[in-house]
This record gives structure tokens, sequence and C-alpha cells, in this order.
């Protein structure tokens, strides 16, 4: 049974990435209840959660959603997203004019490795431009 956490971006910080579990709820303020984003016992900032996949790449690195993968294979770069039930590795964020994508843990087989090279929050010179 694979591992359920999350990683995310410290909202206090701004800079560290965070892993556990998520939790969503409130704080107190002077205007009353407003809605906050945990992973970890952290506050973190909710556009940057990503779910790990229970997937690791070529050097043993944990694989989450939003990060951007090498496949061995064709040398082009993926995006981890999870799409109807599964998470899947999207060619489309990161090249011009090519679409569709694999199921993530078909580039992460024995002899098909992929490796991580960012994230679409660190690195985002690697997704395409609109």
């Amino acid at each position: 049974m694979r591992k359920i956490k999350f990683r995310a971006i410290d909202a206090v910080s701004g800079k560290g990435w965070v892993t556990g579990e998520l939790v969503h709820n409130q704080k107190v303020t002077r205007t009353g209840l407003e809605p906050r984003t945990m992973v970890g016992g952290y506050e973190v900032r909710p556009v940057t959660v990503g779910q790990f996949t229970g997937l690791c790449d070529r050097y043993g690195m944990e694989i989450y959603e939003g990060d951007i993968v090498q496949w061995n294979k064709d040398r082009r770069l993926y995006v981890v997203e999870f799409r109807r039930g599964m998470f899947y590795a999207s060619v489309e964020p990161c090249n011009p004019h090519i679409y569709g994508g694999f199921p993530l843990w078909f580039l992460c087989e024995e002899e098909q490795h992929c490796a991580i090279v960012g994230n679409c929050h660190d690195n985002p010179e690697l997704l395409k431009k609109k």
C-alpha cells in the first residue's frame, strides 16, 4: 500500500518545501475566520500542494504532482498531474505543438527510467510559454 503524503511551499518563509499530512482548517483573525491549508503542521501556499505519487525517479527521489520529469527514452520533459484517477505524465506543458502523455508508472519502469529535473513552482522556465 502506498504512503499518502503531500508536499507544499511553507507560506511563512515562502522558501522551503514541507512534507506530511494535508489538513484544511481555519485560523482566527481580527476579521473572523479564514481558511488555511497545512502540510506537516506548517501553513502552506495552497497552489503549491502536490500529492506523493508512490513512485520514485531513477535516483530514488520521490515524485510528486507538479514535478517535471525527463524520460530517458525520448529526452522530453513531462509534468506530473493527477488525471482521471491516476498520476499522469503530460508532455503538453513543456513541449510546444506536442500533445498527450503517459501514465506515470510507464515512465518509471525498470528499463525506461525518468529523472526529476524540477517542478512547476521553482522552475517555471521549463514550461512552454502560453
